[in-house]
C-alpha cells in the first residue's frame, strides 16, 4: 500500500499547456533529426512517443484536449521544420517536403492516435465527455431563460386613477355630491344682480 502511494506521489502530472509544449518539442526534435539523417521513421516514432507520453502524464481534467491535438501539433511542427531547413524556393520546398513526410509517416500517425485514445480512455476520457456535455447544458440554460424573458410583453404603465376614486373631501366642490356640499358652497361663479335692482341698503 505504501509503495503504491509513493509511486503515485512521484508520478509526474502535467497541465494541459505543459503537455502541449512537450509534444511540440518532441515532434520538432524528431522531425529535425529525421530531416538531417534522411530517416523518416524517426519522425513517426517521435509522434507516437510524444502523444502517448503526453496523454499518460497529463492531469485527468485535460485528457480531452491532449487527446485530440497531436495531429495538429505535428502538422505545425512539420511546417516549421521544413521552412527552417528549406533550400531554394521556401514555399515550394515546404509544400513538397510536407506532402512527402506526411505520406511516409501516415501509418505512424494512425498507430499513435490509436494508442493515445486507448490510454486516454483507460485514464478516464469518458468522464471528460460527460463533464463537457454537462457544461454545455448548463451554459445553455441561462441563454434560454433570457430568450423567454425577452419574449414577454412589456409592462404597461399604471393608468391614472379616475376622479370618482378620490375621497369626497379631496374633490373639487363641483364634483362632490349635493349632500356633501356645505351651505356656503357654490358650484359656479356668483350671479351678478339683475339690471334695475336696487343695491342692498347700507348699514
Amino acid at each position: 500500500m505504501s509503495g503504491e502511494v509513493q509511486q503515485d506521489t512521484l508520478r509526474i502530472r502535467l497541465t494541459g499547456r505543459g503537455a502541449v509544449m512537450g509534444m511540440l518539442a518532441v515532434f520538432a526534435l524528431g522531425l529535425l533529426v529525421a530531416s538531417w539523417m534522411g530517416w523518416p521513421v524517426l519522425a513517426g516514432a517521435s509522434f507516437v512517443i510524444g502523444s502517448a507520453a503526453a496523454v499518460l502524464y497529463v492531469r485527468p481534467g485535460d485528457l480531452l484536449m491532449v487527446s485530440i491535438v497531436p495531429p495538429l501539433l505535428f502538422g505545425i511542427a512539420l511546417v516549421v521544420v521544413k521552412a527552417a531547413t528549406a533550400t531554394g524556393s521556401v514555399a515550394l520546398s515546404v509544400a513538397e517536403g510536407t506532402a512527402i513526410t506526411m505520406a511516409e509517416v501516415a501509418p505512424w500517425l494512425f498507430a499513435g492516435m490509436v494508442l493515445t485514445l486507448v490510454i486516454a480512455w483507460a485514464r478516464g476520457l469518458p468522464g471528460c465527455f460527460r463533464e463537457l456535455r454537462q457544461d454545455l447544458r448548463d451554459a445553455g440554460r441561462p441563454a434560454a431563460g433570457r430568450l423567454a424573458t425577452d419574449r414577454l410583453p412589456a409592462a404597461r404603465p399604471p393608468a391614472a386613477r379616475p376622479a370618482a376614486g378620490r375621497p369626497a373631501a379631496d374633490r373639487p366642490a363641483a364634483d362632490r355630491p349635493a349632500a356633501d356640499r356645505g351651505p356656503d358652497a357654490t358650484v359656479g361663479p356668483p350671479l351678478s344682480p339683475a339690471a334695475g335692482d336696487a343695491p342692498p341698503p347700507g348699514p
